[in-house]
C-alpha cells in the first residue's frame, strides 16, 4: 500500500477539525487538488469547478460559528496505487460560546491522491442522516433552526439537571444583579427552604439582596473574598453564616460566575450550599488538633531551660521550614537575667511579674509581652509556659518549659473587645465604652478641677426619619458623628452615641470657657450638613464636672436637664447644666 495512505484517516479527521472547529479554511482548501469537486449537506452545494467550490466556502465559512467536532468514526476504503477513498460520520454541534444550539449528524466521503508525494482531497461527499435544517442551503454556514423536539429535549435536560443538583444537595440556586449589594434577581425555592423560609420570607429577611442575608461579623470577609476573585476572573467562591428562621446560623459555601447578558447587563448565577455539618467537624478538628498541638508543645514550641545557678538559659528550636525529623538546634544565652533586666527580650514590667505569677505553684501559664530587639518592631506577645524545678530544701534550681507567639491571637481579640465597645452604626463608642471612659477620668478631672460632659441631639431628626425615610436617617447620624468625633478627637476628647439621635461627648482637661469654644467648633463642623436642602442643627447640654456631679450617672443626669432645656427655648442651641451662659 502507498505509505501516504498510512496517515489518510488522521488526515481526512484533521481537515474536518480545521473546516469546523479551527475555521482555518485557507489551510483546507490548500489541500484541495487541481480537479476536486465537492457535495455538501444542502441542495445546492455541487460543483466540478475547483476555482468556485474554494471561492464559495472561503466567502461563506466566515458566516458559520465555530463547531466542535465528536463521535468520529474512520474507515480507509478502495486503496490503489495512488488513490484511496475514507468514508465515516461524526456529530457537528455548535460552540459554546456561539450562544447558539445546533447539532448535525453527518456522513462523509473523502476520495484522496497521491500528487507528487503528497496527499491532495480529490472529492468531497458530505450528507446529514436526516434533514433537521428546513430554511438553511448548508449546515452550519448559516444558523437556521434547530428542530422544536431537540430543543424540547436540551431544555428538559436542563430542567432535570438543575431538579437533580437542589434535589440531591443540601442547596440553593440565587441570581444577583452585579451592583454593590448584589441585589436578587432570582432566588429559587430550594435556596429559601435550606434556611426555613417561603421564598417572600426570604427576600424580607434580606432586604432582597445577597449582602442582607449575610450574618453581619461574616460579611466583611464575604465581600474580601468576593472582590479578589473577581479581580482575577469571572468565578467567585465565599464562606459565610445566615440566619436561619429559627434564629439559628448556618453555615454557607456560595460559588458563582458573572454572566453577561445580551442587553450589555451582568447577572451572578450563584449556587449557595450548606455546609453547617462540614464546618461542625472541621471545628471538632480543630479542637482536637489543639489538643494534640498541646500535648505535642515540646515539639511545636520553643523549649527552654533556665539555670538558676549559672543565670543561663538555654532555647530548643527547630529551624523554620524544617521537619519534625530535623533536630531542635540549641541557643545559650548567659547573664540572663541581667540582659532581662535591661529589657532584653520581655517587657521589664512583665518580667517582675514572674515570681509572683510562680508563688502559688510549681507550674504556671501566662500571656507576656516581648520587647522586640528589631528597631521600630510592634510589640508582641508569647504565651509561657513554665516549670520550677525546686531541691528538697525547697530552693529553685531550674525553670523549664515552652513559649509561643501569640501576638495574633491578642490582635484579635483586641479588635473584637473594640468591636465590643463601638456602636454599629457610627463606630462611636457606645454608652459603656462612654461610662467607663468618663469613670476613669474623673479622679483627675476633680484633682484639676476641669472637666465637661456635652449630652447632644440632632434637632428634628424624628421630621427626618418620616420625611425622607430611616435610609437616609442613618446616612445623618453617620455624618453627624463624624462631625462630633473629629471636633472632641482635636481637642483630646471622646465622643459616643448613647442612643437614637443622642450622643455624649467629654473634655476631661476644658474649663467653663473651653467648653464653650468647644461647642462653637461643634456648631461649625455640623453647618454643612443638610438634608432635603434643610440645614442639620443641634441642641447641646453640658455639665461641669465637680460643679454639676462627681460621677457619670450624676454629670448625665445634669447634661441631660440642660439639652431639654436647650430644646425648650428653640433648639440649636447650648445651655449649662446650672443655667448660666
Amino acid at each position: 500500500m502507498n505509505p501516504l495512505f498510512g496517515h489518510a484517516v488522521e488526515f481526512v479527521s484533521d481537515t474536518v477539525h480545521r473546516f469546523y472547529g479551527g475555521k482555518e479554511i485557507d489551510r483546507v482548501v490548500e489541500r484541495f487538488a487541481d480537479d476536486f469537486s465537492w457535495i455538501g449537506a444542502g441542495e445546492i452545494e455541487f460543483s466540478t469547478d475547483s476555482a468556485d467550490i474554494v471561492s464559495y466556502l472561503v466567502e461563506r465559512a466566515p458566516l458559520a460559528p465555530p463547531c466542535d467536532v465528536s463521535e468520529e468514526e474512520f474507515h480507509l476504503v478502495n486503496v490503489t496505487d495512488r488513490t484511496c477513498t475514507v468514508m465515516g460520520r461524526y456529530r457537528v454541534r455548535t460552540g459554546a460560546e456561539s450562544g447558539m444550539v445546533l447539532e448535525e449528524h453527518q456522513r462523509c466521503s473523502y476520495e484522496l491522491v497521491d500528487d507528487g508525494g503528497s496527499l491532495k482531497i480529490r472529492h468531497v461527499h458530505v450528507s446529514n442522516p436526516y434533514q433537521a435544517m428546513k430554511d438553511e442551503p448548508y449546515f452550519p454556514f448559516e444558523a437556521g433552526t434547530q428542530s422544536y423536539e431537540y430543543l424540547q429535549q436540551l431544555l428538559r435536560e436542563k430542567t432535570e439537571m438543575i431538579d437533580l443538583i437542589t434535589k440531591n444537595t443540601n442547596g440553593g440556586l440565587k441570581v444577583s444583579e452585579d451592583d454593590d449589594l448584589y441585589t436578587f434577581a432570582y432566588v429559587n425555592e430550594g435556596l429559601a427552604g435550606l434556611l426555613g423560609y417561603t421564598v417572600d420570607e426570604f427576600m424580607e429577611m434580606s432586604g432582597g439582596t445577597a449582602v442582607g442575608a449575610v450574618y453581619p461579623p461574616d460579611l466583611e470577609n464575604a465581600l474580601s473574598d468576593v472582590a479578589r476573585c473577581f479581580a482575577s476572573g469571572p468565578t467567585y467562591e465565599t464562606e459565610y453564616r445566615i440566619r436561619k428562621k429559627d434564629g439559628t446560623l448556618a453555615w454557607v459555601l456560595d460559588s458563582g460566575r458573572k454572566v453577561p447578558l445580551a442587553d450589555g447587563t451582568v447577572k451572578i448565577n450563584s449556587v449557595i450550599m450548606d455546609i453547617t455539618s462540614r464546618k461542625t467537624i472541621e471545628e471538632e478538628l480543630r479542637l482536637e488538633q489543639e489538643r494534640y498541638r498541646v500535648a505535642l508543645r515540646s515539639v511545636t514550641d520553643v523549649l527552654f531551660e533556665y539555670e538558676v545557678e549559672t543565670d543561663t538559659l538555654v532555647e530548643f528550636q527547630r529551624p523554620e521550614g524544617a521537619t519534625d525529623e530535623n533536630p531542635l538546634q540549641e541557643r545559650r544565652i548567659p547573664c540572663y537575667s541581667s540582659r532581662m533586666k535591661d529589657g532584653f527580650w520581655l517587657v521589664l514590667e512583665d518580667f517582675k511579674r514572674l515570681p509572683d505569677l510562680l508563688e502559688d505553684g510549681q507550674t504556671a501559664t501566662f500571656d507576656v509581652r516581648r520587647s522586640s530587639v528589631e528597631p521600630g518592631a510592634r510589640q508582641g506577645w508569647v504565651r509561657l509556659h513554665i516549670m520550677v524545678v525546686r531541691d528538697p530544701a525547697g530552693k529553685p534550681v531550674r525553670v523549664i518549659g515552652s513559649w509561643k507567639d501569640v501576638t495574633d491571637e491578642h490582635s484579635r481579640i483586641e479588635e473584637l473587645e473594640d468591636r465590643a465597645r463601638r456602636d454599629p452604626l457610627t463606630k462611636l463608642y457606645n454608652q459603656v465604652a462612654a461610662n467607663d471612659l468618663v469613670g476613669s477620668a474623673l479622679a483627675d478631672c476633680l484633682a484639676r478641677g476641669t472637666g465637661v460632659l456635652y449630652v447632644i441631639d440632632v434637632d428634628d431628626f424624628k421630621t427626618v426619619n418620616d420625611t425622607v425615610g430611616h435610609l437616609m436617617g442613618d446616612d445623618l447620624l453617620v455624618e453627624v458623628a463624624r462631625a462630633i468625633e473629629g471636633t472632641f478627637a482635636d481637642n483630646g476628647g471622646i465622643a459616643a452615641r448613647v442612643g437614637g439621635d443622642e450622643f455624649l461627648a467629654f473634655l476631661p482637661t476644658a474649663d467653663r470657657d473651653r467648653a464653650v469654644e468647644v461647642s462653637g467648633d461643634l456648631s461649625d463642623a455640623v453647618r454643612d450638613i443638610r438634608v432635603s436642602g434643610r440645614r442639620v442643627t443641634l441642641s447641646v447640654g453640658m455639665a461641669m464636672v465637680g460643679e454639676d456631679g462627681d460621677s457619670y450617672e450624676l454629670l448625665f443626669e445634669a447634661g441631660d436637664r440642660a439639652l431639654y432645656r436647650a430644646k425648650r427655648e428653640g433648639k440649636d442651641r447650648t445651655e449649662f447644666a446650672d443655667g448660666e451662659q
